[in-house]
């Protein structure tokens, strides 16, 4: 796509937009990640909350799209953000900005308990966790990279949505609310390794049985 096609393209799309007047949302699916211990917590929740200082000031509408750097905007401003541990190319680094995929994991599982049409989305490289240490369910992250890698999802729904992001001491909450009702889809998650130590991990819903997510995780290196 040009560089003309894809500003035509951004100008197209209806982003979700903030607001500061709010229907009621009295139907919402609430998910909860615990905050893990690391040299840098501090600094990844301080870009946590920077982030959901504008992730909890939008409406998304019917047929809107949210976009996870639409909204939260870069990563690499120095002024917001913080230096936090990131992953690039299966390894550990730290960038400013660090940290902010735990926000977009985690909207990401929201969405697709609620059943929202995901358009855009990546999983990490690798898998660095084990069953004790991970913070969210396989195959749930949504790793985002400024410029190219983005989060997105339309409210396919009726309704209103808008998403409130909690920072606690030791967990993070997202809390995807809407006017009309939003039941938990229920998920099953099946893994294959194959020989060579790649995982692939399928999410399905399991009263359609459609395939809502796919991952690739490649070995440590």
């Amino acid at each position: 796509m040009s560089f003309v096609k894809l500003l035509d393209f951004i100008k197209r799309v209806p982003f979700a937009r903030p607001t500061d007047k709010f229907p009621a949302m009295p139907y919402s699916i609430t998910v909860s990640q615990p905050l893990l211990p690391s040299p840098t917590l501090e600094n990844k929740k301080h870009n946590l909350c920077v982030a959901a200082d504008r992730i909890n000031n939008l409406l998304i509408r019917p047929g809107e799209v949210f976009s996870f750097w639409h909204t939260v905007g870069n990563p690499n401003d120095q002024t917001r953000f913080r230096e936090g541990r990131s992953i690039h190319a299966g390894r550990v680094t730290f960038d400013v900005g660090g940290g902010l995929c735990q926000a977009s994991g985690i909207i990401h599982h929201a969405a697709l308990l609620a059943g929202l049409h995901i358009l855009e989305r990546y999983n990490h490289s690798v898998d660095l966790y084990t069953e004790k240490s991970r913070f969210a369910p396989i195959g749930t992250d949504a790793t985002v990279f400024y410029g190219f890698k983005d989060l997105r999802f339309r409210n396919n729904t009726d309704g209103n949505i808008r998403l409130q992001l909690e920072i606690d001491t030791d967990k993070v909450t997202l809390h995807m609310s809407s006017n009309i009702p939003i039941h938990p889809k229920s998920l099953s998650t099946d893994i294959k390794i194959s020989p060579d130590g790649n995982k692939m991990v399928s999410i399905a819903d399991t009263t359609t049985l459609r395939i809502v997510s796919t991952s690739l995780y490649r070995p440590l290196p």
